[in-house]
This record gives structure tokens, C-alpha cells and sequence, in this order.
């Protein structure tokens, strides 16, 4: 069986609640099926070490170098931690860190290393001197995101820094996989590589066909978002907290995750900032809800809040950005809503239960038959086993 290594910056959590955590364990999972699997993660304040998931499937978190407090980025940092944070993963990888020798050890034992984003590149010392493939497994287009969505001027000045380091990764990489047809499009446009070797591994489900619960009568309708704290989510709770929960009063809005973070000081009636949960939490607001709100405006890749609303059959009301890359059809899988018009729409449609079950059973059926796990770990090992190694 091929020996895989991956390398991202963050670590898989158990029960995987956020997007970039179920891509990471799921997708891996799945693989490790067809391939022995050991994932090479950065901890944070998780307990680091060698964590078993199965025979084929591992994953070491490096626990975060004492080098990594010591980085002194921007005096601001405080007020932008996420692209501050990414930056001194890239400026650790210049330095004689934990993670530089744990990669070193895991390399010998690897036939192939998959990249999931640019800013753990620098640790590849042996990138284009090899004969081992490399693959970009792609959350989003890095560069085109952090152009969106990074605010801090300061880090905005490693841009040009973050482009060349993406450029670099999917020139060298034998295969670049893409969550949508836009992010493999844009890869191609931006970056002039050969299109032959970007192809699509979109965001997944785990399908589990439910019955839904039932709520009682004349109770008021509730609506959910749920987001980590990544600064496309806090936009779309400022937006739910200040904007639909004035013009939405008989909606009960309900809030989970980091996204809530910036807020925890704001009290009102029909808001609850509930913060991150558990699993078991998450389920259970997953079933309570009427609907799901998903007023997305900024971000890239796909929105796997999105695919998880759809496969716990919740009716889906979101803009056109959160349900990029989808193809999903307004008014059969979801209900689409700009910025204008998002609480005129919820208004009108909240109790036409004959539309939201619609919504729900034809939503869910789509992405159980598109957005599986398995479906998507098996294309991507059709695309590994063309590589020669």
C-alpha cells in the first residue's frame, strides 16, 4: 500500500465541526481506504503527539513551536488574528522548527506529500529535487481569498509573498485538485498552468437519511447559522445580528461557532449567540431549526456550512457566494437572497411549510447523490493511481 504524507497548518478535532476540519478528517478518512494515510498537522493548544485512527490512517500534530510566540508580525495584530496567524506559519517555515524535523522524518517514510494550502511550502526542502509527486489539494485559491478577505495593511504587504509561494506550489505539483469548476478556472487563469492537471475534488457529506424533528404548533419559527471564526463568517453574523433580526422580529435567529466571538457583548431578543458548541449540540440545533441562513459575501472554495444544512435536510436560504460552486437551483434547492432582499425573502417564505418541505427533501437529495465522502475519495484515487510512483 502507497505511504501518503500530508502537511497542513491546523489539526483534525474530533468530532470535525468546522469546514476546513471535515474536509481534512473526511476526505483522509475516506482515502486511507485505498492508500496508508499519516497526516502532518500543527497543534495549537490541542495536546500534540502520534493520534491513530486506523491501521492506514494517523495523523501526528506537531504541538506549536516556542518559536511561534516569539514572532513579532504587526503591533495591530490583535485586530486581524487570522491573516496574522497565517503569516507566521509562512515566516516559521524559514526557521529550524519542531515541524521542519518531524516533516524530515515522515518524508523518508512517504512515496507521495499532498500540500493542503502554500504556507507550510518552505518546509518541502526537497520539492522539484525528487522523484516523489506532490499534490495541492486545494481548501480554496489562497491568494485569490486573501485578496478578498485580508483587511490588515501590514499583511497585505505579503501578498505578492503568498502569490509566488502558490505559483511555486501548483508549477511543481503533479496534480491540483480544485473544490469547484470557478476555483479550478481560476487557478488556471491566474497561475497559466496546464489545465490537464487541475481537476475537482469538491466539498463533501456524509449522507444519513433522517426524519426531521417535529416542532409544536404555533411555536415561532427559527432560523441557524453556524461558522468558525474566520472573518467571511463574522461578516454574515454582524449581518444576521444587525440587519435580519431587526427586520425579521417573529424569527428566532440562532447563532453557533467562533463566528460569534466578536459579538458576545450584544444582547438581543430574537438573537442567540450560543458560541462553539459540541457535536452533540450542533446535531441537535441542526434538527430544532426551520430554516438556515447562509448570507455569505466574501470568501472562496465551496461552503461546506452549506452541504452540511443540505444533507440535515434544513430548507436553505443564502446568497449566491454561499452556495458558490454548487449548481444548486433556487427555488428547488434552496431559496436565493442578496443583501437587498435576504429578510423580504425570509418573511414571505418561513411559513409555507408546503415549500420548505420541498426545499428540504430536494436539497438533501441532491447532495446525497453529488457530495458524498466516498464518491470523492474515489475520484481522487482514480487521479492519484495515473501518477507514477
Amino acid at each position: 500500500m502507497k505511504k501518503i504524507l500530508v502537511l497542513n497548518h491546523f489539526p483534525t478535532i474530533w468530532p470535525p465541526t468546522s469546514g476546513g476540519t471535515l474536509r481534512y478528517f473526511y476526505l483522509y478518512k475516506e482515502l486511507s481506504h485505498y492508500f496508508d494515510i499519516t497526516l502532518l498537522s500543527q497543534s495549537h493548544e490541542h495536546k500534540g503527539g502520534l493520534f491513530q485512527f486506523s491501521p492506514t490512517f494517523r495523523e501526528y500534530k506537531v504541538q506549536k513551536d516556542p518559536q511561534y510566540n516569539e514572532l513579532t508580525i504587526d503591533s495591530h495584530s490583535r485586530k486581524s488574528s487570522y491573516e496574522i496567524e497565517l503569516i507566521k506559519h509562512f515566516e516559521l517555515t524559514k526557521q529550524p522548527s519542531s515541524y521542519r524535523k518531524h516533516f524530515k522524518y515522515f518524508y523518508e517514510k512517504s512515496d507521495l506529500i499532498i500540500h493542503e494550502s502554500p504556507y507550510l511550502l518552505n518546509y518541502d526542502v526537497y520539492l522539484g529535487l525528487d522523484q516523489k509527486p506532490r499534490i495541492y489539494n486545494s481548501h480554496n485559491h489562497e491568494y485569490t481569498l486573501a485578496s478578498q478577505i485580508w483587511k490588515n495593511e501590514y499583511a497585505r504587504k505579503y501578498l505578492p509573498a503568498l502569490n509566488k509561494l502558490e505559483k511555486k506550489l501548483v508549477t511543481y505539483a503533479d496534480l491540483v485538485f480544485a473544490t469547484s469548476e470557478a476555483e479550478r478556472d481560476d487557478f488556471i487563469s491566474v497561475y497559466r498552468i496546464n489545465p490537464k492537471k487541475v481537476k475537482l475534488a469538491p466539498n463533501g457529506i456524509h449522507p444519513k437519511p433522517k426524519v426531521r424533528y417535529k416542532k409544536k404548533k404555533n411555536s415561532r419559527p427559527s432560523a441557524f447559522f453556524i461558522g468558525a471564526e474566520y472573518p467571511p463568517n463574522m461578516e454574515a453574523a454582524e449581518f444576521i445580528i444587525h440587519h435580519l433580526a431587526q427586520k425579521c422580529p417573529d424569527i428566532d435567529f440562532k447563532i453557533a461557532g467562533g463566528c460569534c466571538t466578536p459579538f458576545s457583548n450584544i444582547r438581543k431578543a430574537n438573537v442567540t449567540l450560543l458560541g462553539r458548541v459540541p457535536h452533540n449540540q450542533k446535531l441537535r440545533l441542526f434538527n430544532e431549526a426551520d430554516i438556515a441562513v447562509n448570507p455569505m459575501f466574501t470568501g472562496a472554495g465551496t461552503n461546506l456550512k452549506t452541504l452540511e444544512f443540505l444533507s440535515e435536510g434544513i430548507p436553505l436560504f443564502s446568497t449566491q457566494h454561499g452556495v458558490r460552486g454548487l449548481n444548486l437551483i433556487h427555488s428547488k434547492h434552496y431559496i436565493h437572497a442578496d443583501k437587498e432582499d435576504f429578510a423580504d425573502k425570509i418573511n414571505r417564505t418561513v411559513r409555507d411549510k408546503k415549500l420548505l418541505k420541498y426545499l428540504s427533501y430536494q436539497g438533501q437529495k441532491y447532495v446525497y447523490a453529488k457530495f458524498s465522502w466516498s464518491h470523492i475519495a474515489k475520484s481522487i484515487r482514480e487521479e492519484i493511481q495515473k501518477l507514477s510512483f
